[in-house]
């Protein structure tokens, strides 16, 4: 067998990543979602829901997110940011609920929601487990290993054809992170990782 690979430069620097792309281009896609929805004075719920209106699978896991994490209660000085994602036919919506300290710049969060369609599950308990370390990692990538929120899974049932569970839930953890901290602060966090240093830049 003979493997052959080009080492392509093109001014990004990336690293492996559970999740290959999918983790920071979709950091960047559903971040920039959230700002058009903000844009259009449209509650970021309501916006992906229209934009999935066509896709009852989409839409099914971004409504149970939102349903756990009670999207529309009002928080004291916590926000929650939503973030969907897709992956290999895997499709999936988190919710992060998150306060803001001004002073140190440390940004906690306290509870994920995570929703999830893998079509047909064969082992739920395996999902689960899936899910939550997904999600570790996902919060490790986003704010350096700093704490552990309470971390809440859904299966979403489907008649779909199984797909994957591997990479799934670490997508939508940093989007939905700095969504919830724009709600907060009205700051958009652009950079991985949200280090102190970089909130307390842009909340200056």
């Amino acid at each position: 067998m003979l493997a052959d690979a080009v080492r392509q430069i093109h001014g990004t620097r990336v690293h492996a990543w559970r999740g290959i792309g999918a983790g920071y281009n979709k950091f960047a896609v559903e971040s920039f979602l959230d700002e058009v929805a903000h844009a259009k004075g449209v509650d970021p719920l309501a916006f992906r829901l229209e934009l999935t209106k066509g896709d009852q699978r989409a839409s099914g896991v971004i409504r149970a997110a939102a349903e756990m994490a009670a999207w529309k209660r009002k928080r004291s000085d916590r926000a929650l940011g939503l973030a969907f994602s897709e992956y290999h036919g895997t499709l999936s919506a988190g919710v992060a609920e998150v306060s803001v300290n001004r002073r140190s710049g440390k940004i906690k969060v306290h509870n994920y929601w995570i929703a999830v369609d893998p079509g047909l599950v064969i082992q739920p308990e395996n999902v689960h487990a899936q899910l939550e370390s997904a999600v570790v990692y996902g919060l490790s990538a986003a704010l350096i290993e700093e704490h552990m929120p309470e971390i809440h899974t859904r299966i979403v049932a489907s008649d779909a054809p199984p797909t994957g569970m591997g990479e799934i839930g670490v997508v939508a953890v940093a989007p939905a992170i700095g969504n919830a901290v724009f709600r907060l602060t009205g700051k958009r966090l652009r950079n991985l990782p949200m280090s102190p240093e970089r909130v307390k830049s842009a909340l200056a």
